[in-house]
């Protein structure tokens, strides 16, 4: 049976002579493999759909446990990231972990949505990378349901008000307020920093630059909270960028 898909190579694994394993990020299957046969030829019309980046729509079939592309366009390679390094290691970044969290998450259209488009921005060079990959961190931890509470107090329930100094615990995912806050444990946060925690959420990813006050606290509070969730902060990638 021939069936149609969008996809997003994560990574190619060499196979035999002219062939490869992609892994890819499927926006209807979530992660899944992909035989794609004869692509290392010169010729071969999925030479450029079968290469790390590459966003691609193709026609798939199943052979045994395996995926097989049977044709293939591409729609962007997002070639510029080769030509900026930071760039290319936000990238890789941002497929190292997508791949990560889809291993045990049944990933949705909108991540995949999302994933795209961060890597337009950043093949772009039209924004902050350390920014825009922070607000796409928070965005993924909230749609693979730890989104935190940013509105109350998880032990009173009092309302995140202006001019009041909230804790926020990475573990529990919110606020204490500071007639609850505890030993000191958390991460001491401002009420602006709550508001662009907020605005994140609440923005469309496209229009992410729109954000101001991303400052590098709330960016680090972001990547401990995501990392703390998913189980994992030892990414190879993120360490070209440290």
């Amino acid at each position: 049976m021939i069936s149609s898909e969008e996809f997003l190579v994560l990574k190619e694994v060499p196979y035999k002579d002219n062939d490869k394993i992609l892994h890819v990020l499927s926006k209807k299957k979530g992660l899944i493999q992909l035989m794609s046969k004869g692509c290392k030829k010169n010729n071969s019309p999925l030479i450029n759909v079968s290469q790390t980046f590459a966003h691609a729509k193709c026609e798939l079939y199943k052979s045994k446990d395996m995926y097989i592309i049977s044709s293939a366009d591409l729609i962007n390679n997002f070639y510029n990231l080769k030509n900026n390094m930071e760039a290319f290691f936000y990238g890789s970044y941002i497929l190292e972990l997508i791949h990560y969290v889809a291993l045990e998450n049944m990933i949705d259209e909108k991540i995949f949505d999302m994933t795209v488009e961060i890597l337009k921005n950043l093949s772009s060079f039209s924004n902050s990378f350390n920014k825009l990959t922070a607000a796409y961190e928070f965005k993924l931890a909230a749609m693979l349901g730890y989104k935190p509470d940013l509105y109350h107090c998880l032990s009173c329930s009092d309302n995140i008000k202006n001019d009041v100094v909230f804790s926020f615990s990475i573990q529990e995912g919110g606020f204490y307020c500071p007639n609850c806050v505890n030993n000191g444990n958390g991460i001491n946060v401002l009420y602006n920093e709550i508001l662009t925690l907020r605005k994140i959420l609440k923005t469309k990813f496209k229009d992410i630059d729109s954000i101001e006050n991303l400052n590098s606290k709330v960016m680090d509070l972001v990547r401990k909270f995501l990392f703390y969730h998913i189980g994992k902060n030892n990414f190879i990638t993120l360490k070209l960028l440290i």
